[in-house]
């Protein structure tokens, strides 16, 4: 009975928000939002005993998307985003550290004239990392990386006002970096999956 009550009000909420607008996506429109998949964490763990306690291990973890772009079209905008991630994993006196920022063109496309939008999204581009390894007295190792990204999918933008919206996305994300390690051996590292996001869009 509970969620029969939660899916109507959800359904209430839906249908009063579906004014039939256009404007917020319209040709001339300038797009600008930032999206994250929150996944920003930062957590320690530790160990007890009946004769003391101490630290394990320290794990960072960050990652956001800005995004601007200009709608050439009705509903249909064009733009550049820079996919921006930092990790870090501390356990004692050795770290492993990486970061990475991408620039992906993208191009989005809106559905509908209501305040609820379908939007199909995607983009490739190319981007540039480093990994840093330091271990208890030893030099610390430093290696630069090249990326290649795309990303394809869609989601929903909830138009809250004539210019913002919430988007909750889903898309298939794909990733390869190249690098050579402290052995000069070439190595390839690739990473793929389904990625759920949520941003917030102005249009102005």
């Amino acid at each position: 009975m509970r969620r029969t009550i939660i899916y109507c009000f959800l359904v209430a909420v839906l249908i009063g928000t579906a004014e039939i607008t256009n404007a917020q996506t319209e040709k001339g429109k300038i797009l600008v939002g930032g999206q994250s998949n929150l996944e920003f964490t930062s957590y320690s763990s530790k160990w007890e005993t009946d004769y003391g306690s101490g630290d394990n291990s320290k794990s960072r973890y960050l990652d956001i998307t800005p995004q601007v772009g200009y709608f050439i079209a009705n509903n249909f905008a064009v733009g550049l985003e820079i996919p921006y991630s930092f990790s870090k994993e501390m356990d004692g006196d050795n770290s492993y550290t990486t970061s990475s920022f991408t620039v992906v063109p993208f191009a989005r496309y809106y559905f509908g004239k209501t305040k609820l939008k379908p939007y199909l999204h995607g983009g490739i581009g190319p981007g540039w990392g480093k990994n840093k390894i330091v271990i208890f007295q030893s030099p610390d190792i430093k290696v630069s990386t090249n990326i290649l990204a795309y990303e394809l999918g869609g989601g929903l933008g909830i138009f809250i006002n004539e210019h913002v919206s919430v988007d909750f996305g889903l898309s298939y994300g794909y990733a390869s970096s190249k690098w050579t390690d402290s052995s000069n051996e070439n190595r390839k590292d690739i990473v793929k999956g389904i990625d759920a996001t949520i941003g917030i869009v102005v249009c102005l």
